[in-house]
């Protein structure tokens, strides 16, 4: 599996956890499958600005693409931490996981559509595969860090 295909078989995890939330109605579930949510989105951005982020600098137009991607991590990390701030049998719990949710799903869709194919094209089968060694690692190296960061945030 290259590092692409690695990225995109997150955005199919995070689509289901999405999904797995709007139909959810418990609110201990809602909270724990939020708080899944909220691991996997923050390990997949971390790991996107610190190993593929600057690999796809190196391809021709993606400076606009991951500038832009900067900011929605930034974004979506302000979403989660409010909604994080909220009790899962509230109203607006739900409701703000689905403005997380719309958001998301605009900044996925970019990347499949405007991102990756650049980056597909410029780097070697080789290179994404090296990428996705890289990935995977940066992410066991950091799901400690980022555990503890949304416990205590």
């Amino acid at each position: 599996m290259d590092a692409i295909e690695l990225l995109e078989k997150d955005h199919a995890t995070i689509r289901t956890l999405f999904s797995g939330i709007e139909k959810t109605q418990d609110s201990q579930e809602l909270e724990e499958n939020f708080t899944k949510l909220a691991k996997l989105l923050t390990l997949h951005a971390r790991s996107e600005e610190l190993v593929l982020y600057p690999q796809a600098s190196t391809c021709t137009g993606t400076e606009d693409l991951i500038e832009h991607g900067w900011k929605d991590h930034h974004k979506g990390d302000e979403m989660i931490l409010e909604i994080k701030s909220l009790a899962a049998d509230q109203s607006e719990f739900k409701q703000k996981i689905g403005e997380l949710q719309k958001f998301m799903e605009n900044h996925l869709i970019e990347e499949e559509n405007e991102l990756f194919p650049k980056v597909r094209e410029c780097l070697s089968p080789e290179q994404r595969q090296e990428l996705a060694s890289e990935l995977t690692e940066t992410k066991s190296e950091l799901v400690d860090k980022v555990v503890d960061e949304l416990e205590h945030s």
